[in-house]
């Protein structure tokens, strides 16, 4: 994107949205009324508008309208509407260069489509009507490589966002793997070792997939090093409390935080909307599911997050992961499921590493859905105790 891309705003209010589209370098103008509209575009160049039609009646006339003038026409134009049925109504005017999207959005999915169309029209030049076919696929060629490069650029930022260096001990071993669904995803983890014989161990989980998503995640992972403590129920409350002004509507992130004292085994955990984790107690011959009480990151303001306690044995094994695995089926339409998780722990060999019960569970998963494709980002972090208790 340009620095120059200009982008006029009607009846448009959401400070949040306009706020990250400044910060990315757009230049915004912003009106109420259409003699403001004329004047504007007698003044300035615009790359693309942006129309509130939730709050006027008459908007959509207003739109179609506005869409029928010969300054307007070439430029690609997102309108927001409050409900489907107003969504249907304008899609079947079939205006040209029109996106709809109904409120609740999500940020970054506008600005993804908007970024996009902008640069559509100016690769095929200022008034795409004129440009040739050979130039309009010229325009598309350049556009992908431009998009393929900021997402690699993407994923180069998130992966730099994820562990490098895993905490080696004699007391314990821990391993993960993790897998996004596209280029870059919404699950993240984090695992660092702490002051006092601790390590303190993440996994998140941002509703949907994708830039979007991913672009959240980074935001937790700021605002959990933010948060500045290591207390799971704390952690996950000062988190809460950053994130829930700044998640649009409808956004929100599961998360499991343990922190754990491997010179005695003790574990403390909080869980916000996350699959509980699962201990295999070897001892007793059983899986603890390890829950906790608390609503996700960015649900609810205030939110209290409960704090659990466990003791974790001599080559016990816990695991954290997120949803793909519980939720995931087979050809039959069958569950993965908590209970397939619960059942490969306890099948496990005693004298088995972090690292080949990672190998083992997605051998186990993958050949349980028999070629089926993942859905959702598939992360998971496995600890074993190898000494103590």
């Amino acid at each position: 994107m340009s620095l120059s891309d200009r982008l006029l705003l009607i009846q448009f209010n959401d400070p949040k949205f306009q706020s990250f589209l400044e910060k990315v370098g757009y230049e915004l103008f912003s009106v109420d009324q259409w003699s403001e509209v004329q004047d504007l575009l007698g003044r300035e160049p615009i790359d693309a508008i942006l129309f509130d039609g939730s709050t006027d009646t008459d908007s959509i006339d207003f739109l179609e309208t506005v869409k029928n003038q010969p300054k307007i026409q070439s430029l690609p134009m997102f309108f927001f509407v409050d409900n489907e049925d107003r969504a249907e109504e304008l899609q079947k005017k079939s205006l040209d260069k029109v996106e709809v999207f109904v409120k609740p959005y999500s940020i970054g999915a506008v600005a993804s489509k908007i970024a996009t169309e902008v640069r559509l029209r100016k690769f095929a030049g200022e008034d795409e009507v004129t440009a040739t076919l050979s130039e309009t696929n010229a325009a598309l060629r350049d556009l992908t490589l431009h998009l393929k490069k900021d997402l690699e650029e993407a994923r180069s930022i998130q992966q730099n966002l994820l562990p490098k260096v895993l905490p080696e001990k004699d007391e314990f071993e821990i391993a993960f793997s993790y897998e996004p669904l596209e280029e870059v995803g919404g699950d993240w983890f984090f695992i660092e070792e702490v002051a006092g014989n601790k390590v303190s161990v993440q996994i998140g989980d941002v509703t949907g997939h994708g830039l979007s998503a991913a672009f959240i995640g980074s935001m937790t992972k700021m605002a959990m090093v933010a948060a500045g403590t290591c207390a799971p129920h704390e952690l996950l409350q000062k988190m809460n409390g950053l994130l829930e002004p700044q998640l649009p509507d409808g956004k929100f992130v599961t998360m499991f935080s343990y922190l754990y004292e491997y010179e005695t085994g003790l574990l403390h955990y909080a869980r916000a909307g996350h699959p509980p984790a699962l201990l295999l107690r070897r001892r007793e011959g059983k899986v603890l599911q390890l829950k906790g009480e608390g609503f996700p990151l960015g649900f609810l303001e205030g939110a209290d997050y409960s704090l659990g306690q466990e003791i974790v044995e001599k080559d016990d094994i816990l695991i954290i992961y997120t949803d793909a695995f519980p939720e995931s089926t087979n050809m039959e339409g069958a569950y993965y499921g908590i209970e397939r998780l619960e059942k490969f722990l306890l099948e496990l060999p005693r004298e088995i590493s972090a690292e080949d019960v990672i190998q083992l569970l997605k051998e186990n998963f993958d050949d349980f859905r028999e070629g089926r494709l993942l859905k959702d980002d598939a992360t998971v972090v496995a600890l074993r105790r190898k000494n103590g208790g």
